[in-house]
């Protein structure tokens, strides 16, 4: 029975009761049985390949593969039926043959050369200074330019001779010569073992090239083997012998010295329909690729396994060929790619879910994921069945938190509750929900305390009978992160964003009757994330700042730098555990482990890169193995890592492939072959370069650093993207450094590339010799102007003072006459003022004249009318005589004559004005628009015109008319026609 350490969760972390913690501690320290003979099932998981396909979109050419190679820069180049596809680990390039046909076989001499065949064509496929891929045919060299050679099917590289070969012929080729060795009926095939050429020639039999006498020498007789079709030669343990394995699936053991063939293994039934298309040997055993049936595996024993579930994933039925690299192995598909890695220290054993939990118990492994809980039988774990198979247990669908082995029974925490998994099946325990994990109470058997989401219960358990007795009173927050501290009673529980609280409960654990709550104040710089753990014998709690103890003494969090001199304070440590000489620790976002008894102790966390933000923040998972394997829970699964297994015992280069800038939105590329520094125009607008790691797993996961001196400080973050550009860089001299790693732990030695952008011609030595020549001219020049200048100031000065006379002069002469003008505005203000006086004495006086004759008429008439009624002749004579003399001095003409003079004098040339607009204008229709002017009234003006009022409207009316303007305007033109008073 194997417990992982409980889950850390969103906010907080939850850690193992200290029961099972002390009992985890002699289990690591001393290497329990039990934990080796459980967890030694998991050995062979880590041999089990990892497979990564590539389709079409990612070689952008036709699906189908027919060979391979390696260069000795890593570089893979495939042969397709589009010509060659290349491959440096992050980019794919393709290379036509000059007559487009496909490319048969690829093959890399000792020199690096890589040889390519197709139909009817020889050649290289070299690499040029910019990067770019390129075909060399050697027909021409080789003098095979009208010979008919069909198509190359392989080529093989044996001592000095590069040998094609098509159905036909054999072409060996040695230098600039080539030699034709014709087949009988048909070389079928050919392979090297231990360093010797066979051929199968149809009909005929197996026969060995002979460097010596450029010739073919039979080995085994067509006959002795049933004219069988063999599709690959595979060496043995006895180095005399070879293993020939055929179409059908007849497998030949074949002796050299005493050339004899004789059947070893048929491996297929009569009811198995299966073609054997290309074989490999692999460790131990055989891998046979077929027709329609994907990968077969045969043991060394000669034992055959159809379709182990190990090549399952193998994305096409159909392998055309196999190529080996570093112990792993290229599958060449009807239908792309696969790459099968057997070597990996990374092993996916579960995908379905995210996993918070893993438990082992009797072979079984348990799983508490997002969807509920899993489990696989570990038994029999091998290549052959590809290991684990995982069930979901009914009934506890959704989230299960964790999983514990207590008491002799599997608890498990879950949103919906807790429950007990027995025979097979959960059983609910109580009717409360929502629980995080169980803890045993030290001191109190068969008690527990279970942490909820809103407090903590009671749990005890009779006789295999488990019971919630009661909630403690006096707490009710999440208590996901409990540990129990020294003392009776006393808990350390952390909440995610609120602190830390240390609890204090009664004997009978009914109620917390003594809390304290810590924050900030306390020592601790947040009150975030703090999470709390048992690390050598020391209760350490974790931060965002760093590592913290508790001293009861000052009732304050301390740092804790035994920790915090291994781990960096800049990042939060969520997890701690310790298995043996192992802590492992989760720092942020990614996993690792430092061994306590290195003297300079040092975090290892680049195996475990590929988790990096896929961890279950707060709830990760962490499982240490035997044999220094590790299982690790994450949001997209369970993995198992093997920490043993070492980076590359040789040396891997980052390359860097391509450099090119681009000027006025023309790409020009950079030769990369050159030693010497590049020069690059200046005033580029885009500097480009590219790298690639070939030497490392195409599957794995590979980022970059790079740093540009003359321009970087520092190193730039590690990054995925294999390119890096800069923008406008100014003129100097450049270095360009970028180094690589994966995510399995290999790092890749850093390339340089050197480039200096000169300056633009107006900024050199000599532009700026040039520029001190003219300064110095410009000085002398500015010297003899100032001198002139001062000469023609001083000239200037005396004509301006001369001026400053005159203009004196002149602004005395302009004072008094502008003392004349006030004079004569004031004048006029007051001829204005006059104006205004006597207008309106006018006015009064043509009223006065108005109303005397008003009153003269009216005793006129009065007069007239009492002359009437007077009886005496005397009287009426009287009457008679005063009415005369009346008449005589009546209001006539003459004193409209005496108003015309007036009102002219006032208003000179109104009159004429208006005269001169309408030179017909009656004298009547004058005094009109004199009386007008005068703002008199219509009624007014009636009867100073001895005419009604209607009459005055009808005269206005035909005034108006004869001078062209609206009522409404009348005024306002009559009082513009008054001259105005002079300025002067």
């Amino acid at each position: 029975m194997i417990k992982l350490d409980l889950q850390l969760y969103k906010n907080s972390i939850i850690t193992p009761p200290l029961l099972a913690r002390l009992l985890f501690t002699w289990l690591f320290l001393w290497g329990s049985p039990i934990f080796s003979q459980d967890l030694a099932k998991f050995e062979d998981l880590g041999k089990l390949p990892k497979i990564t396909h590539y389709s079409r979109t990612d070689f952008q050419a036709d699906a189908q593969f027919w060979t391979m190679t390696r260069d000795h820069q890593g570089i893979l180049y495939f042969g397709n039926n589009d010509g060659a596809v290349i491959f440096d680990g992050e980019r794919w390039q393709k290379v036509l043959l000059p007559n487009n046909s496909g490319v048969r076989s690829l093959a890399t001499a000792p020199d690096g050369k890589v040889y390519a065949g197709g139909y009817n064509e020889i050649g290289n496929i070299l690499k040029d200074p910019e990067g770019n891929y390129q075909y060399k045919s050697l027909l021409k060299d080789l003098k095979l330019e009208n010979e008919k050679i069909e198509n190359l099917w392989q080529v093989h590289l044996l001592k000095d001779y590069i040998i094609y070969r098509s159905f036909n012929e054999l072409i060996a080729i040695s230098g600039n010569n080539a030699t034709h060795i014709s087949s009988n009926q048909a070389f079928t095939f050919s392979g090297i073992v231990n360093n010797r050429l066979y051929v199968q020639d149809e009909g005929n039999g197996i026969l060995e090239f002979d460097p010596e006498g450029m010739g073919l020498k039979m080995i085994f007789e067509a006959a002795s083997f049933d004219n069988d079709i063999i599709v690959s030669f595979l060496p043995l343990q006895n180095k005399n012998e070879i293993l020939a394995i055929s179409k059908t699936g007849q497998f030949y053991k074949g002796n050299i010295k005493t050339k004899t063939i004789t059947l070893w293994k048929s491996i297929f039934k009569e009811d198995y329909n299966a073609q054997i298309i290309t074989a490999i040997k692999h460790g131990e055993n055989f891998l046979l690729g077929t027709l329609n049936s994907k990968i077969l595996l045969l043991t060394k024993e000669g034992d055959i396994i159809y379709q182990p579930n190990s090549f399952s994933n193998v994305f096409d039925s159909s392998i055309l060929n196999f190529y080996q690299s570093d112990g792993n192995i290229w599958a060449l598909l009807n239908n792309g790619l696969d790459y099968i890695e057997f070597d990996s220290p990374v092993a996916e054993l579960f995908r379905d879910a995210s996993v918070y939990d893993v438990l082992i118990d009797d072979e079984i492994l348990y799983l508490a994921t997002n969807k509920g809980v899993y489990t696989s039988d570990i038994k029999e774990v091998n290549i052959k069945n590809n290991g684990l198979s995982f069930q979901n247990i009914p009934g506890l669908e959704g989230q299960a938190w964790s999983i514990q082995k207590e008491g002799g029974s599997i608890i498990i925490s879950h949103d919906k509750g807790l429950f007990q998994f027995k025979n097979g099946k959960p059983e609910r325990i109580g009717l409360q929900g929502g629980f995080w994990n169980i803890m045993a109470v030290e001191g109190v058997p068969d008690t527990y305390l279970a942490s909820n989401y809103n407090g903590l219960y009671v749990l005890s358990q009779e006789n295999n009978t488990w019971q919630i007795k009661h909630k403690i009173k006096g707490f009710d927050e999440s208590a996901r992160d409990i540990l129990q501290a020294p003392g009776d009673n006393t808990f350390w529980v952390c909440h995610g964003f609120k602190g830390v609280y240390k609890l204090k409960i009664n004997e009978d654990y009914t109620r917390v009757y003594a809390q304290e709550h810590y924050t900030d104040q306390n020592g601790l710089s947040s009150p975030f994330n703090v999470n709390v753990f048992n690390w050598n014998q020391d209760i350490v709690f974790t931060s965002n700042t760093g590592l913290y103890t508790f001293n009861p003494a000052s009732n304050r969090f301390e740092r804790f730098e035994t920790l915090n001199r291994i781990l960096d304070t800049v990042y939060n440590t969520r997890k701690l555990l310790q298995h043996k000489e192992k802590t492992w620790v989760v720092l942020d976002d990614e996993v690792g482990f430092f061994t306590s008894e290195e003297k300079q102790p040092k975090l290892n966390k680049d195996l475990f890169l590929n988790l990096k933000g896929y961890l279950n923040r707060g709830m990760e998972s962490i499982l240490p193995l035997e044999n220094n394997k590790v299982l690790v829970g994450a949001n997209t699964g369970l993995y198992l890592y093997d920490t043993n297994k070492k980076a590359f015992d040789y040396k891997i280069k980052t390359q860097i492939t391509q450099a090119s800038y681009f000027k006025k939105q023309q790409e020009k590329k950079i030769p990369l072959n050159n030693q010497k520094q590049v020069s690059l125009p200046n005033q580029t607008d885009v500097f480009r370069v590219e790298f690639a790691t070939p030497r490392m797993s195409p599957s794995a996961t590979i980022e970059y650093q790079y740093i540009l001196e003359g321009i970087d400080s520092k190193w730039s973050l590690w990054d995925e993207t294999a390119y890096k550009e800069y923008t406008h860089l100014p003129p100097g001299d450049y270095l360009f450094k970028v180094r690589s790693r994966d995510f399995t732990g290999n790092t890749g030695e850093q390339s340089s590339f050197n480039f200096s952008i000169p300056q633009i011609w107006y900024l050199t030595d000599v532009a700026f010799f040039c520029y001190g020549l003219v300064i110095i001219f410009l000085v002398l020049v500015l010297l003899y102007s100032i001198r002139w200048k001062i000469h023609q100031e001083r000239k200037k000065s005396r004509i301006t003072e001369q001026k400053s006379k005159k203009l004196l002069e002149l602004e005395i002469e302009q004072l008094k006459l502008k003392q004349d003008k006030n004079r004569i505005i004031g004048d006029k203000q007051v001829l204005e003022e006059d104006n205004i006086r006597i207008s309106k004495e006018l006015a009064n006086y043509t009223m006065l004249l108005l109303k005397k004759r008003e009153v003269f008429s009216d005793t006129y008439t009065n007069l007239k009318e009492f002359k009437t009624t007077l009886k005496t002749s005397p009287a009426r004579k009287k009457l008679q005589d005063i009415l005369m003399k009346l008449q005589q001095h009546r209001i006539g003409e003459e004193y409209m004559t005496i108003f015309d003079v007036n009102f002219e004098r006032i208003h000179k040339n109104f009159f004429k004005q208006l005269k001169s607009i309408d030179p017909d204008l009656t004298k009547r229709e004058l005094r009109l628009c004199a009386f007008v002017k005068m703002n008199l009234s219509n009624k007014e003006i009636a009867p100073l015109l001895n005419i009604s009022v209607r009459g005055v409207e009808t005269a206005r009316y035909r005034v108006r008319k004869r001078l062209k303007v609206q009522e409404t305007n009348f005024i306002v033109f009559l009082e513009s026609l008054s001259d105005p008073i002079p300025t002067e």
